[in-house]
């Protein structure tokens, strides 16, 4: 227990020069192991971590901590935590996703609503991929236009609940409107390929959609790379 709690008061910008000199993402590191705040950035997308270490998960094998994520409008709280079996847990995840979050990732003209996150749980193991998932995202929707072959199009986004699971390895999320109704389905891998089905239900609400089908086929389908998102 000493050597854990002598341990912990190693300074983190020491640490990560010396195990992780290759890191570019992250700077201006203060504190150390047991509690501390760095920058992050990812592409133009800036913001803040804040941790303090869980120092009895030591005891079940893992590293763990109390994290606190922003970047402008968006604040995420939760545990993360990270086995030696590489296995990234990442548990009681609660906050909200601001719209300039969302411009970075994706860039289209966004609704102000923010998405709320509920008592996320996941679990990923690199061998594996993700092997459990629970918890649900809220979003109240509104006025979203994106661009599709070279041009504006509009669609009033509906308030929409998104409930994840982990299906056949994939982080799935069901994502239906307050009546249950399907609207939508995203899947992610463990080879970072995102699969988005949108159904019918969800592109009438595009006043220049005139597809006919049933309500709850998948009209649209794509599949792409995670990073190929914006901000990633």
């Amino acid at each position: 227990l000493l050597s854990l709690f002598i341990l912990l008061q190693v300074p983190a910008a020491w640490l990560l020069k010396k195990f992780a000199p290759n890191v570019r993402n992250i700077h201006n590191i203060t504190g150390n192991i047991w509690v501390g705040q760095a920058d992050w950035q990812v592409n133009q997308l800036k913001g803040t971590l804040h941790w303090t270490t869980r120092p009895w998960d030591f005891i079940r094998l893992r590293a763990a901590a109390d994290v606190t994520l922003r970047s402008g409008q968006t604040e995420l709280k939760g545990i993360v935590a990270y086995s030696m079996g590489k296995t990234l847990y990442v548990q009681n995840l609660n906050g909200e996703i601001g719209t300039d979050t969302l411009q970075h990732m994706v860039a289209w003209q966004w609704p102000t609503t923010q998405m709320k996150l509920q008592d996320i749980e996941i679990i990923y193991n690199k061998s594996e991929g993700f092997t459990k998932a629970d918890g649900q995202m809220t979003w109240a929707g509104g006025n979203l236009q994106y661009q599709i072959a070279q041009r504006y199009e509009r669609i009033d986004v509906p308030p929409l609940i998104a409930k994840l699971n982990a299906e056949t390895n994939k982080l799935k999320l069901a994502i239906t409107n307050t009546q249950q109704q399907r609207m939508a389905d995203i899947s992610l891998g463990a080879d970072q390929m995102l699969d988005v089905q949108l159904t019918q239900r969800f592109l009438l609400h595009s006043p220049s959609y005139k597809g006919q089908a049933g309500l709850d086929t998948a009209v649209v389908t794509t599949r792409q790379p995670l990073r190929s998102l914006g901000g990633m």
